[in-house]
């Protein structure tokens, strides 16, 4: 029985960077996507987070797409220059990140994006579009968002837009299955909130949802979409971008991540075609990829897991020093069409920017002590399956060399030496006839494909923690192997050391960690110690993924010493593709 590791390529994979609009016929049963991005809110501050909840949606059904599993959010300044470019994981259509804004980042007005990029076929106009201010107290510029001034009596008049009391009053869709109700309008510092949320309709109304609790500013900030009027202006239909006519149809990434290149030759008449690239990010959850070149000599790599690692490495199997590697680029959007905001600020909001300045200065030196976390990283299992030998080196009696090791503890795995005086590894197959094998093992250190087998040969054995041995026929991409071993050594840090000029080391755009966010609570072990330290929060609640557990889900949180009106703000789809949108407001005295 052969244990089959073989991985499906997508077909049209390779028509992200060689073909055109001749495609266009085979793309058009893939629906559109529509983006809608709930971001925490519209006006930062230096040493503020902006949190945001990424949805995309089929434009076909209206509900939430499985077509993308990667989106990208992006923030454009008014000089039309990117300040962040973030790729997020999608599950189910939503994923979630945030963004801090430093010290270096200059008061202005800025454009939050956000796509996938089958939606970069379409047109920019497609694309989530949102007015962002940011306020740097720190910097002595501040023209870019103050306000005009009229001279009186030598002194200057700036305008200010106070907020009306009409635009913080609660509020929810008309179709809302949900409703959110609150304990009570007022509390005080530091007490506890409860939040009642409850499925008005049966079955329970499960979806994917995101809820807020922020600090109500006291002047008109950038307008902020609702997802109940955003779906409203989904475009049914629309044909592939004229524009991209004769031009590179961009895939939908429809598995994970892809990442595309070619090979150059080094020298004039070497052929790039058909040739295997592999492709490794090494680690303790270690990928490994091998494509194959087209007649151009371009290759793909879908990532569909997850990876920590800020560097992979590329090499041409089997044709070592006669190739460099092509990288494509993430596609830049054009944004010279941007209309930005026009937000502005006046000497009557000074005593406000200074409060709020001092309580961010404050809120981030405790940050240590009330810190996100980071989500594990999902681990998988290996690629070559669960069936294998395993031999933890420190239960065996201890021995210098690797072939020592393979003569007294690892059974069925053997070395030949080559006319060049390197070494091959020798995999005995599983099941009978024992021939000889037709085709070398894969080996792997530390998560690194490694064609000169020598190297593991010289490894000093007692710096190598474990070996697997897989004694199957293994297909990786087209790439045969008899058999894989796969050794860990003790720091797993082998790629770092390794000095091959054929192999490449290339950095990764990598997709954000998900975060589970802080939650202060007052009533926990450590309340004393809670009590000490200044507590001037104005986000008291970030929950990008809240669901329900039954019926009716009650989220508790707590008040901080910051006084004022507080809006709660939940949003997002239900299971049937209903938008959500409900806010309730409520003071801390």
């Amino acid at each position: 029985m052969i244990r089959n590791s073989l991985v499906i390529v997508f077909v049209l994979l390779f028509h992200e960077i060689s073909h055109s609009q001749s495609l266009e016929k085979e793309y058009e049963n893939i629906p559109q996507e529509r983006v809608f991005i709930n971001h925490n809110t519209s006006l930062l501050f230096t040493g503020e987070y902006l949190y945001y909840k990424f949805y995309n949606l089929n434009v076909e059904t209206k509900n939430l797409s499985k077509i993308s599993k990667i989106g990208y959010v992006e923030l454009v300044n008014e000089d039309k220059r990117l300040i962040f470019r973030h790729k997020i994981i999608l599950e189910n259509g939503s994923g979630w990140g945030d963004f801090f804004v430093p010290v270096s980042l200059p008061s202005g007005n800025y454009k939050l994006l956000g796509y996938t990029k089958w939606m970069m076929n379409f047109g920019a106009e497609h694309f989530f579009q949102s007015d962002v201010a940011i306020i740097n107290p720190y910097q002595g510029d501040q023209n870019a968002i103050l306000a005009d001034s009229i001279m009186t009596d030598h002194k200057l008049e700036l305008f200010i837009q106070p907020l009306k009391s009409s635009e913080v009053s609660s509020s929810s869709s008309s179709e809302s299955p949900i409703s959110m109700i609150l304990n009570k309008k007022k509390f005080n510092k530091r007490e506890a909130v409860n939040l009642k949320i409850k499925s008005l309709i049966e079955p329970l109304t499960l979806g994917n949802y995101s809820i807020s609790v922020r600090k109500l500013d006291t002047i008109k900030t950038p307008h902020r979409k609702r997802i109940t009027d955003f779906d409203k202006l989904l475009i049914k239909k629309n044909s592939i971008d004229p524009n991209l006519t004769g031009k590179t149809i961009i895939l939908p990434e429809l598995r994970g991540e892809l990442m595309c290149g070619k090979i150059i030759p080094k020298e004039i008449g070497v052929k790039v075609a058909n040739k295997k690239v592999g492709f490794s990010i090494p680690g303790k959850h270690y990928e490994i990829k091998i494509a194959t070149t087209d007649e151009e000599g371009n290759f793909c790599f879908n990532l569909d897991n997850e990876y920590v690692e800020d560097n992979g490495y590329l090499q041409v199997l089997g044709y070592k020093d006669k190739y460099t590697f092509e990288l494509m680029d993430h596609k830049s959007l054009d944004y010279k069409n941007l209309d930005f905001g026009n937000f502005k600020i006046s000497d009557q909001m000074k005593e406000m920017i200074i409060e709020r300045s001092v309580y961010n200065q404050i809120r981030n030196r405790y940050f240590s002590l009330k810190p996100d976390t980071l989500e594990p990283v999902k681990k998988n299992p290996p690629f070559y399956g669960s069936e294998v030998e395993i031999y933890d080196l420190d239960n065996y009696t201890r021995f210098p060399t690797i072939k020592e090791t393979l003569v007294e503890v690892i059974n069925d795995v053997w070395i030949k030496k080559t006319e060049d005086d390197n070494y091959i590894f020798q995999v005995r197959y599983k099941y009978p006839p024992f021939n000889e094998p037709q085709f070398l093992p894969l080996v792997i250190i530390d998560g690194l494909i490694t064609q000169d087998q020598t190297d593991l040969v010289d490894l000093d054995a007692r710096k190598v923690k474990k070996i697997k041995v897989s004694r199957d026929k293994h297909y990786l991409g087209s790439q045969i192997f008899q058999g894989i071993i796969d050794t860990q050594t003790d720091k797993g840090e082998f790629y770092k050391i390794l000095n091959n000029e054929y192999i490449e080391k290339v950095p990764l755009f990598k997709p954000l960690r998900r975060k589970k966010y802080f939650n202060q609570n007052y009533n926990s072990t450590n309340k004393n110690d809670l009590d000490r330290i200044p507590d001037f929060r104005n986000q008291l609640l970030w929950l990008p993924n809240f669901y329900f557990k039954n019926n009716e889900t009650v989220v508790n949180f707590f008040t901080s010493n910051n006084v004022g009106k507080y809006e709660v703000r939940l949003e997002g789809y239900s299971d049937k593709g209903i938008p959500v949108f409900i806010t309730q407001v409520f003071t801390v005295k």
